[in-house]
């Protein structure tokens, strides 16, 4: 008996959500019909606002490959000065100066080396500290080797 009410209620329940259903589903198309200009701005919005985000991953990407050319145009860099001759230096050095200045190059690419390996590991934390190093770095040999105005 109570199976039989049981059975009897689920579908009295089921029947009652069917015709709630189309009432609300006629709503819906009605809505849907009259406000295609309101779902073209909606769309509009949605692809200023999601498509130009991009995911952690893509950010990771995109920092990876700011650090790692970084890093390769600090080493050409560097390693253009270790080679270059006394005479393109543009100063009249004693050779400890110019052993100096080759040390700076030195100090740089190992810099560079740093950043590359941040890179290559995703370790993006570190490289402001890194930056902040090289930028201490060329200081320090601006200061020695450049001409104050």
């Amino acid at each position: 008996m109570f199976f039989r009410y049981l059975m009897l209620m689920t579908l009295l329940f089921l029947l009652s959500g069917c015709v709630n259903k189309e009432h609300d589903n006629s709503r819906a198309v009605e809505h849907m019909i009259q406000s295609q200009k309101l779902r073209l701005l909606m769309r509009e919005l949605d692809m200023v606002v999601y498509e130009r985000q991009k995911s952690e991953l893509d950010r990771d990407k995109m920092r990876k490959r700011y650090m790692l050319s970084l890093g390769e145009t600090l080493k050409k860099l560097s390693a253009d000065v270790e080679s270059m001759p006394e005479s393109d230096l543009g100063l009249k050095l004693r050779q400890e100066d110019v052993l100096e200045y080759k040390k700076y190059a030195k100090r740089l690419t190992q810099k560079a080396d740093e950043i590359y390996n941040l890179a290559q590991k995703y370790e993006f934390e570190e490289l402001n500290q890194k930056l902040e190093d090289v930028k201490v770095s060329c200081n320090a040999c601006h200061k020695q080797f450049r001409k104050e105005p």
